[in-house]
């Protein structure tokens, strides 16, 4: 979906005017959303997570991680290298920029303020501005804190693990380790602090270049010091790898790992609600207390590493969405989404595959050199002998073989947990060299550790400023030092499950903008559609109420119907949805409409009665909803049908999902238009037009048609006849108090709106009014934001 905005008419859309140009430099740019998107993350996860794709631990399962087509350690060394690639490419990095683009587009070109509410404008216009727009920046705030918090946790235990590499008094496991990172933490949230007071073309743009110039520094010495030729050859391998691999492992569930579920005795969501019915069924059928396990029984990888691990990944990524995505957006200001798209997520991503390679190549290489110097083979599965390596539970070597070896600087790495790995792998270069590379490593992750909390700290200021691009001082403070407490209390609390913990907050903070990202691609398309000045979104109406307009108790800007009026409508559309939607059908259907209502009533209480059935019929409530389903989708097919009837934007899959979840809603709405709105613009009995199943695309032949001049409608839905288009070099977005109101005859008398600095032309909205709360000429509609285009 991004590629084909980016690379269509639309990517040359700017984050801005079209005058304004980049704030930063590209490589000042780069190292600022590098700094900002990814930091901690590669220098904690650089070595480990390939060597522990590579050599899984034993609990994963006999297999390990192995996929089809695994036949040698060699497959299973690429296959470590090309699921790290997948946790941290194209998935990862496009869910920052479709929240930046989105951004760009809604308050650099349309004026509107820097917050996560503005987002979603073009989906629902003038609700945001009401309590869904607070529970948005809200939820925002929250997965900035705790993402933010979860890379900190990480963070600072890598660089106790470092602190104790080099000097060894240090520890960094029990209480006294515990006691160390949050003093790390206070130390390093200090700095942030003041980082984040002197501004963001000062203090995070200087250490922005600083970090991402050590990472380079770093990453170029191990290249050169070890095999260049191999670590260059495995970059290009595992980068075709990875995009061979991407389509099918995009798309891969574990449907039959995870139908494993239904086979134990698991209180697994994904097992049928938890209560393990198929396993209770075989073995009280056939007397037994177990069946057999069907991991080991069919060599099953497993079933728990997707939403283990995974899940976690895309959790953590997304609960860094806002966050990144608006500083991405922020700093992105002047560029246009083809630019953001290529240096956003294109550059870094590669350079973030590089990094991966030169670290996890050495890992794997120092893994093999330990195995066969010792002559100790992995495990079945891939798995590590660490006790034929000679190494115990406190991850240290304790015989004399495994000793001799790490004295020259050669450890088992998948024997040496999460933490050490990353400076492991710098020991065979020497002592002093060990000690230059591993001050380089501190360096980095204490300086990413400070730009995260400092650009979290910014990201937060403004959103709890309600779109300040230069909060005040106090509040900078106050949340770089909330983020610090909470990643304490995080690791505090969590002791050893610390891990653990930073990782079920990561998830339960991203679960929210999982689903709101989604809708934000819909409103990205609107966006871009409007702005393009397209005659499919322009032309079109809109339903006279929305479906949030509950938020603000049925009173908002837009205005509408009244408040009570509303309110019974849905009350009833609770209860009996096929009441209000009768008025709608007889409409649309004329006689024929009373079979629809039939439809709808049979549906809706087979539904309501099988979900009671349940009680005395097993299985019972799950045919009410395939009753429940068949009744939405009738719904919708009625509600694409009103909408080519008024001539409304819209598309067939949003009106089934309306449906589906906000059923009540949009039966009211429907009913709602359809009485305050008697006159059709298009014939309801005539054939549907194709676009109004689905979005004209970009250069496609749509088809028009005439709008009535003169259609008697409701007072506060003055319709005004279509005018030609003025001739305006450009348009011009100015502050509220810059307009100065402009009556043209030709409008009837409705206010146009001028841009004193355009010498007198007139900005002239478009006649129609449209689908949400885009920019309108009728009175009542407000939405002076888009107005102002």
């Amino acid at each position: 979906y991004m590629i084909y905005l980016g690379y269509t008419k639309y990517g040359d859309i700017k984050l801005g005017k079209k005058y304004e140009k980049p704030e930063f430099s590209d490589l000042t740019w780069f190292s600022m959303l590098f700094a900002c998107g990814v930091g901690i993350g590669l220098y904690f996860f650089g070595v480990s997570e390939p060597m522990y794709y590579y050599r899984s631990p034993s609990w994963i399962g006999p297999l390990g991680l192995v996929k089809p087509g695994y036949q040698n350690d060699d497959q299973l060394a690429q296959q470590g290298m090309f699921v790290t690639f997948y946790h941290w490419g194209l998935h990862a990095w496009i869910v920052y920029v479709i929240v930046a683009v989105l951004l760009g587009v809604v308050c650099f070109r349309w004026d509107m303020p820097l917050t996560l509410r503005a987002a979603f404008f073009p989906l629902v216009g003038d609700v945001i501005y009401g309590p869904l727009g607070d529970v948005i920046d809200a939820l925002s705030m929250a997965a900035t804190t705790f993402g933010v918090c979860t890379s900190l946790g990480l963070g600072v235990k890598s660089i106790n693990t470092g602190m104790a590499h080099m000097d060894s008094s240090i520890k960094y496991t029990g209480s006294e380790g515990e006691d160390w990172q949050v003093g790390i933490i206070w130390v390093i949230t200090s700095i942030a602090t003041l980082s984040v007071c002197t501004g963001l073309k000062a203090g995070l743009k200087i250490l922005s270049q600083v970090t991402f110039a050590l990472g380079c520094i770093f990453m170029v010495c191990l290249l050169y010091m070890d095999n260049t030729f191999y670590l260059l050859n495995l970059f290009v391998q595992s980068t075709g790898h990875y995009f061979q691999w991407l389509i099918q492992v995009g798309f891969e569930t574990d449907a039959f790992q995870q139908l494993n579920y239904e086979f134990t005795k698991s209180n697994n969501l994904l097992a049928d609600s938890g209560n393990h019915r198929l396993w209770t069924q075989l073995t009280e059928t056939l007397g037994k207390t177990e069946i057999a396990d069907p991991v080991e029984f069919y060599e099953s990888s497993n079933k728990a590493f997707l939403d283990w691990w995974t899940i976690f990944y895309w959790g953590w990524w997304i609960a860094w969405a806002p966050f990144v995505g608006m500083f991405m957006a922020r700093i992105s200001r002047g560029r246009t989404i083809r630019q953001v798209l290529l240096g956003a997520m294109a550059a870094p991503m590669f350079y973030g595959f590089f990094f991966l390679s030169v670290l996890g190549g050495l890992g794997i290489k120092m893994q093999r050199a330990v195995e066969l110097a010792l002559e100790v083979p992995p495990l079945p599965g891939g798995h590590p002998n660490c006790t034929g390596l000679g190494y115990g539970a406190d991850l240290e070597p304790f015989t004399p073989e495994a000793k001799a070896l790490e004295a020259i600087g050669y450890r088992a790495l998948a024997c040496r947990g999460f933490d050490n790995p990353i400076f492991d792998v710098v020991e065979p270069y020497g002592e002093r060299m060990g000690e230059f590379l591993k001050v380089l490593i501190l360096a980095g992750l204490v300086l990413y550790f400070i730009t995260s909390s400092d650009s979290g700290s910014y990201v937060d200021d403004t959103l709890s400023a309600g779109g300040m691009l230069h909060p005040p001082i106090i509040q900078r403070i106050y949340w770089a030092v909330t983020e610090g407490a909470c990643a304490c209390a995080l690791l505090v609390g969590g002791k050893d499950q610390a891990l653990r913990g930073l990782r079920a907050v990561s998830i339960c903070s991203g679960f929210p903008y999982t689903i709101m990202i989604c809708f934000m691609c819909t409103a990205l398309w609107r966006a871009v559609k409007w702005d393009c000045m397209e005659d499919a979104i322009h032309r079109m109406t809109r339903f006279n109420t929305g479906l949030f307009d509950w938020t603000e108790g049925f009173m908002p800007r837009c205005g509408g119907p009244p408040a009570g009026e509303r309110a019974t409508s849905l009350a009833i559309s609770f209860f009996m949805p096929y009441v209000t939607m009768h008025e709608v059908n007889m409409k649309l259907f004329g006689s024929f409409g009373y079979f629809h209502t039939v439809g709808l009533a049979s549906f809706f209480l087979c539904w309501i009665g099988l979900l009671i059935g349940e009680l005395g019929t097993q299985y019972a409530s799950y045919v009410g909803w395939t009753f429940f389903t068949i009744f939405c989708a009738w719904m919708a097919a009625i509600r694409i049908k009103a909408r080519g009837a008024w001539d409304i934007y819209g598309w067939a899959l949003e009106d089934f999902f309306a449906c589906y979840v906000m059923w009540p809603f949009a039966a009211s709405q429907m009913q709602l238009h359809c009485r305050h709105n008697p006159e059709c613009v298009n014939d309801p009995l005539a054939e549907p037009d194709d676009r109004f199943l689905d979005y004209p695309m970009a250069g496609s032949d749509v088809k028009t048609r005439e709008v009535p001049m003169m259609m008697e409608v409701p007072q506060y839905v003055q319709q005004v006849p279509m005018q030609p288009e003025p001739s305006i070099p450009q348009f011009t977005f100015v502050q509220q108090p810059a307009m100065t109101p402009y009556v043209d005859q030709s409008m009837q008398g409705q206010p146009a709106y001028m841009d004193p600095s355009m010498q007198g032309q007139p900005v002239m909205m478009p006649a129609q009014p449209q689908y949400g709360s885009y920019p309108i000429a009728a009175p009542g509609y407000g939405n002076m934001w888009a107005a102002q285009a």
